[in-house]
């Protein structure tokens, strides 16, 4: 057979066969990558939300793709008062705190060189290490000098099931930032930084919240519902009528205020007020989350103290789920920040921290001024949200591996 003929055959026998299309193949290959990496990030957090929205519209549920501008307006991610915390926030200092929270060794001891005011405690946390006793308290002055407490001989707190904690709290520091309540186990140790002197104050129980009500008044709590009124300077112990709690509340700078609570009363969300003294709450009003519905935002619960601005609002941290209207399923475990009017129990605004964070990740340490805050959280240590604007910071260069209250100055 000549090779014309063998040609001629092969061409016949090809003619019915259709050429492959290898740019189809390699479309819907892309495709099938592109839904999958849509996937995982969606269960893997929501908050990664781009700097520049880019308009979206659906072909018949096939896919997601971008729209021409003349045929889809850009669509917010987010609505009016809800904020994203972003991937890599502007770092700024705040004046009167360090930027790296590492407790310096061999620093002065307070019964050698006393304090006349503080901006922040800290205690390092014992975190997993096996030794989990009790680490030392550790004052940082408007100079931002550091200083170890070594008066009141404390130990850690624990609760009736043996479970031990570090007794610092974020209430901890008295409003003038001269005093660090802390609960101890049946006392109160109250430390006097100008006069270098811990106070320990008989008290019944294992103690282990504390709240300020001005400069001269704790309230202490078990970590329930129901505190104790202690006036440090005279050691006086009295009941307190007013069932509320040191856990959630964050007292006031102010005596005469009230303190408000953010709660969880079944599937109801609700702000409780209190006057100290009276036995029946102030008010207690619904929790109005109108402004996080149409974004399908919840909160499940708040924990940590809900501190007050001195205008009518609290802020605190808080962990839910946002649906997606007409997306994809259910973002659980958001942590966020809340900030809520006492009085209507509207939320006014929203942080949105995303999922990636360990549970119980953040808490709001107090406000700066009228419309910012200072929070702790797991990743980036300390952080300011300005409630107005929205924009969020960075204070410290890492994260903060301590507990710690704060008075900004």
């Amino acid at each position: 057979m000549t090779a014309d003929r063998l040609t001629e055959l092969l061409e016949d026998a090809s003619a019915e066969v259709a050429p492959p299309s290898f740019a189809a193949t390699a479309w819907a290959t892309a495709r099938r990558v592109r839904r999958r990496r849509q996937v995982l990030a969606s269960v893997a957090a929501f908050a990664a939300v781009a700097a520049v929205t880019v308009p979206l519209r659906d072909r018949g549920g096939d896919d997601i793709v971008p729209a021409p501008p003349a045929q889809s307006a850009p669509a917010s991610p987010v609505p009016a008062g809800v904020d994203v915390m972003p991937a890599k926030p502007v770092q700024r200092a705040l004046p009167g705190l360090p930027t790296n929270f590492a407790i310096p060794a061999g620093a002065p001891r307070l019964s050698q060189r006393s304090v006349e005011q503080a901006v922040a405690v800290v205690q390092e946390h014992a975190g997993e290490s096996a030794d989990q006793s009790m680490r030392p308290l550790h004052v940082i002055d408007a100079a931002g000098r550091w200083t170890r407490v070594d008066v009141g001989d404390l130990v850690r707190t624990h609760d009736e099931g043996g479970n031990q904690a570090d007794p610092l709290r974020s209430t901890a520091l008295s409003p003038d930032g001269r005093r660090i309540a802390v609960p101890q186990p049946e006392a109160l140790v109250v430390i006097d930084l100008p006069a270098a002197k811990a106070h320990r104050i008989p008290l019944p129980g294992l103690n282990e919240q504390v709240m300020w009500w001005g400069d001269d008044t704790v309230f202490v709590g078990q970590g329930s519902s129901g505190v104790t009124r202690v006036d440090w300077a005279t050691g006086a112990v009295s009941a307190e009528p007013a069932a509320m709690s040191a856990w959630i509340g964050g007292g006031s700078p102010v005596a005469a205020a009230d303190i408000a609570e953010l709660i969880t009363v079944g599937e109801d969300r609700r702000v409780r007020v209190w006057r100290p003294g009276d036995a029946t709450p102030a008010r207690e009003v619904p929790v109005d989350l109108g402004m996080l519905r149409p974004e399908g935002y919840g909160v499940s619960e708040w924990y940590g103290a809900a501190m007050p601005d001195g205008a009518g609002r609290v802020a605190a941290a808080a962990w839910g789920d946002r649906v997606l209207p007409g997306g994809p399923g259910n973002y659980g475990g958001v942590q966020m920040l809340t900030v809520v009017d006492t009085t209507t129990g509207r939320v006014d605004r929203l942080l949105d921290l995303g999922t990636n964070r360990s549970k119980s990740c953040c808490e709001v340490l107090g406000w700066i001024d009228d419309q910012t805050l200072l929070a702790h959280t797991d990743l980036e240590g300390l952080i300011t949200w300005n409630t107005r604007t929205g924009e969020t910071t960075r204070v410290t260069t890492g994260p903060v591996a301590a507990t710690v209250s704060v008075r900004p100055r």
